[in-house]
């Protein structure tokens, strides 16, 4: 078994456990549809990094998505700094746009790459980043409280629902997979065309043409 199968099987199994200590435990998942969702992007992202064939995408999507991180890592630092920051979508949404941007406009990005690919990367990465941030991550501090948490004393700040940092997440997850998608066609479509163009038909081959067979027309007697 290879190194590469090996880490698959690893991590599958890893994830395998985690399903078995959340399933069979005393209270489950506090929202078994947002747990649901990012149990299938681990599957997916242990299934694609181990994968020969994606080591090309690979090196494309990492820069794209530590630049994303980068991003979220600074909002969260200013939430930590400033807790006002984290009470509202106006920051969070800022910090997503950045991210893309910053991706389109780095000046080493090699030339004959497609760029929405890695804007879409970066600014999903920072949305799903500030998602589990404001999700999981800040409500330890006790200077903050989950959106939906009851009433404390004394004061705590309330976060922002991070909802639409979800729906963020998604929708360019979906624009990304739709991308990708549709240049696999296209270059399914080019090979196909350079086939057929390359193609000659050789000397002793016969080549059969369409005719026209028409009645003739009587003769006179």
């Amino acid at each position: 078994m290879t190194i590469r199968m090996s880490a698959r099987v690893a991590g599958l199994a890893i994830l395998a456990a985690e399903l078995a200590a959340s399933l069979f435990s005393a209270d489950g998942p506090s929202n078994p549809v947002v747990w649901g969702i990012f149990f299938a992007l681990q599957v997916a992202a242990i299934v694609w990094i181990t994968d020969r064939r994606s080591l090309a995408s690979l090196r494309l999507a990492t820069p794209a998505a530590l630049a994303g991180v980068s991003a979220a890592a600074v909002w969260t630092g200013l939430a930590f700094v400033a807790p006002v920051a984290a009470t509202g979508n106006l920051l969070a949404l800022v910090a997503i746009a950045a991210a893309g941007l910053v991706v389109a406009l780095w000046p080493k990005r090699r030339t004959g790459r497609r760029l929405l690919p890695v804007v879409l990367i970066a600014a999903a990465s920072a949305a799903l980043m500030i998602f589990l941030a404001v999700n999981w991550v800040m409500p330890w501090d006790n200077r903050f409280v989950s959106n939906s948490h009851p009433p404390v004393w004394p004061m705590a700040t309330r976060l922002v629902d991070p909802v639409l940092e979800l729906a963020i997440f998604v929708l360019l997850a979906l624009a990304l997979g739709v991308d990708r998608l549709r240049a696999r066609t296209r270059r399914r479509r080019a090979a196909a065309h350079q086939a057929n163009a390359l193609y000659i038909a050789g000397p002793n081959e016969m080549i059969v043409e369409s005719a026209d067979f028409r009645a003739l027309p009587d003769l006179p007697s």
